[in-house]
């Protein structure tokens, strides 16, 4: 598994068989996880909503970092974590997650206006 994660085409050459390698992968974390979800089930409630808040977030934080950045990552999460917080202070729990969401989409329309900003001057 870690050949073929690390480097797919020399593991290829050294003759492992990464389609089965993956194969082996997805069913190994989808059995971690249906066991996982099972022995969550006996402890809570669930339902098929049930990490949707943790999800949009987790979705914030990588659209503002960007894929690979683990730095931006951090600073991000602790931006976004601020950011709610203060939301929840001094605009109430009931308008927090609206905050954080007129956040992202300033946030968004000002770095798309920035690259445009950047074509232009390439141009």
């Amino acid at each position: 598994m870690r050949a073929t994660a690390q480097e797919p085409r020399a593991a290829r050459v050294l003759g492992i068989e990464t389609r089965k390698v993956y194969r082996l992968t997805y069913a190994l974390n989808a059995a971690i996880c249906g066991a996982a979800g099972g022995l969550a089930s006996m402890a809570y409630t669930i339902h098929p909503y049930s990490g949707l808040c943790y999800t949009v977030r987790s979705f914030m934080i990588v659209v503002l970092a960007g894929l690979g950045n683990l730095a931006g990552v951090v600073w991000a999460a602790l931006g976004l974590g601020i950011a709610d917080s203060f939301a929840g202070f001094i605009l109430g729990p009931q308008y927090q997650i609206a905050f954080v969401f007129v956040l992202l989409v300033a946030l968004l329309v000002l770095r798309n206006w920035r690259l445009k900003r950047k074509r232009l001057y390439l141009k």
